[in-house]
């Protein structure tokens, strides 16, 4: 019961699991709260003992993940390399009297392409396969733009703009310059 108060089960709750006992007990809910004030460290600490273990036991590890993992592989790859990497299927074709049973051989792509995902979260949980997000450039400061990549992305999304609003036109006489397409994506002038 009182890992049930621990995990802060109210008398209700708590009184419909006693009811499966052989002998079932009820507990009322002024007990609930003596319990809870008078064990109140020792409910602490025992919550704080199951998040431990939580943190430290079966699936939080990683090596118990790659084990897992491992099995499934192992499992999948006794199938595809055992024989059903290729299916026989049976198809009926043509209908009434005429219909005839088919037997084909199909590539058993599905499982190949678990498997391969299998493969791949071994590889990220072993931390083969980082996926590097630069949020800043180097020494923390500003990440560098390719000055002619930026001036064609922004030629572009202009372009694109003015096909978007009704009485413009593009190239020759509505075509904007560095300065201009700069100002209508909120950029400074290349340059500057």
């Amino acid at each position: 019961m009182i890992r049930w108060i621990a995990a802060g089960l109210q008398s209700d709750e708590i009184n419909g699991k006693t009811a499966q006992f052989d002998e079932p007990f009820s507990v009322s809910r002024q007990q609930v709260d003596y319990y809870r004030k008078s064990y109140a460290i020792d409910l602490e600490a025992m919550k704080r003992a199951g998040r431990e273990d939580a943190l430290t036991e079966g699936l939080a590890l990683k090596s118990e993940r790659v084990r897992k993992l491992k099995q499934l592989a192992a499992l999948m790859e006794q199938d595809i390399f055992g024989g059903l990497l290729w299916t026989t299927e049976i198809k009926g074709v043509g209908s009434g009297d005429i219909a005839e049973i088919v037997e084909f051989e199909e590539f058993n792509g599905a499982e190949v392409v678990q498997y391969r995902g299998v493969l791949d979260d071994i590889a990220k949980e072993v931390g083969e396969r980082v996926q590097k997000s630069e949020v800043s450039g180097k020494d923390g400061g500003p990440i560098k733009i390719d000055d002619e990549r930026q001036n064609r992305a922004i030629s572009t999304l202009a372009d694109a703009i003015r096909e978007a609003i009704p009485g413009t036109t593009t190239g020759g006489q509505g075509s904007m310059d560095a300065t201009e397409q700069a100002a209508v994506v909120g950029t400074p002038e290349p340059g500057r």
